[in-house]
């Protein structure tokens, strides 16, 4: 039973892995009372710092905010979601935790956007605007290095919500690390969330084929024990970006299944989500793992209006660790939720407290610096829940008697604590580059040593997706048949390297095709 709760905490922990992409660009300083306040000059800046990863075409927000075009018509309703403090929706409560990429507005930048509707909401001059962010295609991280998607469009049947799984080849010429992934719903409006897990052993390819149709329904895991769950997607998640030096592994002939869980809206819908995935460009150094602390045998009864459930584990002794990141979870009842900690020396301290839960807005919170957990210390998970019929979200009416379960109707009370192991250190490689020349046919041949199987060309940082070694164990040649082309033309001068498997990187060497 143990095992089969952590085998499902892992996966509920995937749905929540979200962090930021990249740094927010610097907002202006403060403005003058005196100043007029314009989009060009002030306003689109303290969007691209705080809201534009989510307002832009193609991604979770309703509208976009990129230009002045496109916030003019809802520049009162930005005034009042700022001054009420919804948006954007940062959910931590202040004093408890200290995160990165913390999303929430100064009072400052509040006033501004005040001040710029209470002016009219006028657009300035076309030379204040900075340069704009650029998403790719859709994808808030960039082009990622692999996508995979289902062969055809799924339309889910009608009545109760279905756990559909799709199986597709990862292709890989050799095992990889995985830094990050990022998924992009279909159809966001029967998605209720997405996992992606690895099946190194093809049983997934099986389960398709005595299932008729694109995919199989397989309810709770994906139908087998998987060799890793890389992530998922959630309502308000954003991609999901490891822990600098955390990896995770992919075999070379591993399938990747992407599990979408469809919640029907009762009219005929298809989807076909797709799933990007970005390889490791740092060294790996630790695994990831996950603490979830959770309780599976409370009830919540019909009517209660603040209804309290606890949970708590106790690191084993001897066993220290650093925490990353957390990621608390609950369903549409609940409320309220704090985690803290009581350290060996009975030292206290409050590692996540959200006030105001909001089942669309789930984050992973990553710590300013990783919590040391030594063995020894106990953590405590306090929630609370609204069962009453006051509460808007209830999905009962009238309420009823609520448990644990996987259903969005059913409760969870729940955390998940992403931590490493002081004492672990994994091996990486040592990539060599020693030669760079093109051959009589046209190719680009890196010579050198320690190349893991499947490592990759890099021109000024730019991967080769043609690299090619052709074999099963470390080699010292690599090659490129034409994409070399695009980033070293005749006469120009580029750095040259190597990046394994691993995320190790070979130290560049200067090249100039003639």
């Amino acid at each position: 039973m143990m095992k089969r709760f952590i085998f499902f905490a892992g996966i509920l922990f995937s749905l929540l892995l979200v962090l930021s992409p990249e740094r927010k660009p610097e907002t202006s300083a403060s403005v003058a009372q005196d100043e007029p306040v314009t989009f060009n000059k002030q306003i689109v800046r303290i969007f691209q710092k705080n809201c534009q990863t989510c307002h832009h075409p193609g991604d979770i927000a309703p509208f976009s905010l990129m230009t002045y075009r496109d916030a003019l018509p809802y520049a009162r309703l930005i005034r009042q979601k700022t001054q009420d403090r919804q948006m954007p929706p940062w959910k931590p409560v202040s004093g408890c935790g200290e995160f990165l990429d913390e999303n929430r507005l100064t009072d400052e930048e509040i006033r501004t956007i005040a001040r710029w509707v209470d002016q009219g909401a006028p657009e300035g001059a076309p030379q204040d605007l900075p340069e704009p962010l650029n998403f790719t295609d859709g994808w808030a991280m960039g082009e990622p290095d692999l996508v995979l998607a289902p062969d055809e469009e799924y339309e889910p049947p009608q009545g109760d919500d279905t756990l559909r799984c799709f199986t597709i080849p990862a292709n890989l010429r050799g095992d990889r690390f995985i830094s990050a992934i990022e998924v992009r719903p279909g159809n966001r409006r029967i998605v209720h969330h997405v996992l992606a897990f690895v099946d190194a052993k093809g049983i997934s390819a099986q389960l398709d084929e005595a299932d008729p149709g694109p995919g199989y329904t397989s309810f709770g895991g994906p139908g087998f024990d998987p060799d890793a769950t890389l992530g998922g997607w959630a309502p308000g998640v954003r991609p999901i970006v490891y822990p600098e030096g955390v990896g995770a592994k992919v075999a070379a002939n591993a399938r990747i299944v992407i599990q979408v869980h469809y919640h029907p809206n009762g009219s005929r819908e298809t989807d076909r989500t797709l799933l990007g995935i970005h390889f490791a460009r740092s060294p790996v150094k630790k695994n990831l793992y996950l603490l979830p602390i959770a309780n599976t045998r409370f009830v919540i009864p019909a009517g209660a209006k603040r209804h309290e459930v606890t949970a708590s584990f106790t690191a084993p002794p001897f066993v220290n660790s650093h925490a990353i990141f957390i990621a608390p979870h609950m369903h549409l009842l609940g409320r309220e939720i704090k985690v803290e900690v009581t350290y060996p020396d009975r030292r206290t301290a409050c590692l996540i407290h959200i006030d105001d839960w909001d089942f669309d807005w789930q984050a992973v919170y990553t710590f300013k610096k990783p919590i040391a957990i030594p063995g020894g210390t106990r953590v405590n998970l306090t929630a609370y829940y609204d069962n009453s019929a006051d509460n808007p979200r209830n999905p009962n009416s009238p309420p009823k008697d609520v448990r644990w379960g996987e259903q969005t109707t059913d409760e969870m009370c729940l955390a998940f604590i992403g931590f490493t192991l002081d004492a672990e250190q994994l091996p990486t490689s040592s990539p060599q580059v020693t030669a760079v020349s093109i051959n009589a046919k046209g190719r680009l041949v890196v010579t050198g040593e320690n190349f893991l199987p499947g490592a990759d060309i890099e021109i000024d940082g730019n991967l080769l997706r043609d690299s090619r070694n052709n074999k099963k164990k470390p080699t010292t040649k690599l090659i490129s048949n034409e994409e070399w082309r695009l980033f070293a033309p005749a006469g120009k001068q580029v750095s040259v390297n190597v990046l394994n498997t691993d995320g190790v990187r070979s130290t560049p060497v200067t090249f100039i095709s003639q």
